[in-house]
């Protein structure tokens, strides 16, 4: 069994020398609340119409001319989504993800 100094210095040894962030990113969640309440259920309504057409992030992606990465990040709910990228996203999956998003 190690002792608490082992202990202690095994977890400094292990953590990041970088400050952590969760307090800002708690703010600006919580500043941000309105919105992101929208882009989760426009998010859902995306998984829900890639799942029921057996599309990939990847191909949705290539339909919309845009990275993987990008549609990864639409789908945590954590895009501040433009018209435009509403509209395309509706074409690309041909159903329209605004529907019960404001209820």
């Amino acid at each position: 069994m190690k002792t608490v100094e082992e202990q202690v210095a095994f977890l400094q040894s292990h953590s990041s020398p970088a400050p952590s962030r969760w307090k800002e990113k708690a703010e600006w969640r919580r500043a941000n609340k309105n919105w992101l309440a929208y882009s989760r259920k426009i998010a859902i309504n995306i998984a829900m119409a890639l799942d029921d057409q057996g599309i990939s992030q990847r191909e949705l992606a290539e339909r919309m001319g845009c990275s993987p990465q990008y549609i990864s990040r639409i789908l945590k709910g954590e895009e501040n989504l433009s018209l435009e990228t509403i509209c395309k996203l509706e074409q690309a999956l041909n159903v329209s993800i605004m529907n019960n998003v404001f209820e």
